[in-house]
């Protein structure tokens, strides 16, 4: 007879309903673990039995086990029954409502490295596992990388537990459903998919959860690296999956109709899918009139062409077409640039990537440090670029607005892409002048028309406007007063698209 496997071909070993059995099996396991646990001990009146305690040191309440679960286990069992004596000590044994089975060893391992408790009775072949967990964590705290200036100020935690319940709070609805998947052979990471069920599309949930389960990998740390395995172009530059630290964007997108993924041990939750317009969305902007909303994301969009081809334009200007210009911008640029004995694609480049070695070496430092490195780094650098004629003042002008506006888009994996493209755009300026600036930006368009994240276009809902009634684009560029977004986006289902009725008054 073959041994039976899990889904991570492993060998499943099963518990022996001989409680010594079991013990060496769980010392054979625990072997150089010094973080275990386990105590025997003898429980009931007249009809005695041997259990097994096996938990890990300080992920379990300790005053939670002792006192409410093992004192009552030892001194008011005495009319303890002759037979089903597992099933006696499960249902009126243990003072908790979190209790199951454990059927083979490896589920019950899986358990003790989740922080729970497992307990073995001899004379039976399954064990009880007794949910006191009391890991220490983070706690929740403000967001930093997502900043609001309205709105909630929490932000997702490395706990997985407080982070379901971010959520749970925010959407108090049955049909909100959290479906849990382990991922990784080494780590059996908890990995859990919430949705709203009825409004999100059946096929996205399907896509979901293939994704998930499409790679068997060794360990999965953080949510970066299930994005990495779920996103269907891993060669593009532009993210597929929506990342975010706040638990009041997650909770929005679930009731739009989209579904969020959490990652155990991650302060991260996975939006999808995710659309161009979805990262211009910042928090606020819902929260905010609709005409301070609407400038602020009519400025994102502004930021980011000009993060991404103003250094172009000014090579393929400069180097080819300065007719372009009027004379007195002309003859300031060639004064600006008297005595510097680089060309512009080398001024430019050389002061990029500067700027770009400021900004990680800014982020790497402790909070208060990097901020001065960026401020002093730029501030000291520049002008000693500018002094020493290695530069001319208007590429540091260039590169500054440029650094500037990359800082508007409220997504760093969105904005890191269109940093990328900035050299793809300078390097095709460079040889072909204006001709490559224009060559550049086609070539963005057709590849981001190319672009789907879970059968999404990405760039809905410029690219479908006549969708869902047009009420896509009221949430867009221009985002409409909240009365008139009556329709959630083509995330939903079709019959689930109306979120918003005027109540009428009674007569």
């Amino acid at each position: 007879m073959d041994p039976l496997h899990d889904k991570f071909n492993r060998i499943i070993v099963p518990i022996s309903s001989n409680l010594e059995e079991t013990i060496k099996t769980v010392d054979a396991l625990s072997k150089d673990c010094a973080d275990f646990v386990k105590r025997k001990f003898t429980i009931g009146g007249k009809n005695k039995v041997d259990i097994y305690f096996v938990y890990i040191d300080n992920m379990v309440d300790k005053t939670l086990l002792e006192e409410d679960t093992l004192k009552y286990l030892l001194h008011q069992m005495d009319d303890m029954p002759e037979r089903n004596k597992f099933e006696y000590i499960k249902e009126k044994g243990l003072r908790t409502a979190d209790v199951s089975v454990a059927k083979d060893m490896d589920e019950a391992m899986t358990f003790i490295f989740g922080g729970d408790t497992i307990i073995f009775v001899d004379g039976y072949d399954k064990a009880i596992r007794v949910s006191v967990r009391g890991m220490a964590s983070r706690g929740i705290q403000s967001t930093e990388n997502e900043a609001a200036i309205r709105g909630s100020k929490e932000s997702f935690t490395e706990a997985f537990y407080l982070n379901r319940v971010l959520l749970r709070r925010r959407v108090k609805d049955a049909n909100m459903k959290m479906k849990q998947f382990k991922v990784g052979t080494r780590t059996l990471t908890d990995v859990a998919m919430v949705y709203l069920d009825g409004v999100a599309k059946k096929e996205i949930l399907e896509e979901v959860e293939r994704k998930i389960n499409e790679y068997t990998i060794d360990g999965i740390f953080d949510s970066g690296m299930l994005e990495q395995l779920m996103e269907s172009y891993p060669n593009s530059p532009f993210p597929q999956i929506q990342a975010t630290e706040r638990p009041d964007k997650a909770a929005a997108a679930i009731v739009e109709g989209r579904v969020v993924v959490l990652v155990d041990n991650s302060p991260t939750a996975l939006i999808i899918p995710a659309t161009l317009n979805t990262f211009f969305h910042a928090s606020d902007d819902t929260y905010n009139r609709w005409q301070v909303a609407s400038i602020i994301r009519i400025l994102r969009y502004i930021g980011a062409f000009l993060t991404m081809f103003l250094p172009g334009l000014y090579i393929a200007v400069v180097n080819y077409q300065p007719e372009l210009l009027s004379p007195s911008l002309t003859l300031s640029f060639a004064a600006a640039r008297q005595g510097v004995p680089f060309s512009v694609l080398v001024e430019i480049i050389a002061m990029e990537i500067a700027f770009e070695m400021l900004l990680e070496a800014g982020v790497r430092l402790p909070g208060p440090m990097g901020s001065m490195l960026g401020i002093v780094g730029g501030l000291v650098i520049g002008d000693a670029a500018v002094g020493a004629n290695l530069v001319s003042p208007m590429v540091v002008i260039i590169v500054a607005l440029t650094a500037i506006s990359a800082f508007t888009i409220p997504n760093e994996a969105f904005a890191s892409a269109f940093r990328l493209i900035r050299f793809f755009s300078i390097i095709l300026s460079a040889f072909l002048g204006l001709y490559g600036f224009i060559l550049s930006l086609m070539f963005l368009l057709i590849h981001l028309a190319g672009l789907k994240s879970f059968g999404q276009p990405y760039l809905a809902p410029y690219v479908v406007s006549s969708l869902n009634d047009r009420g896509d684009k009221k949430d867009s560029l221009i985002r409409y007063p909240l009365r008139m977004l009556i329709n959630r986006p083509t995330f939903a289902q079709e019959e689930e698209r109306v979120r918003l009725v005027k109540n009428q008054k009674n007569t």
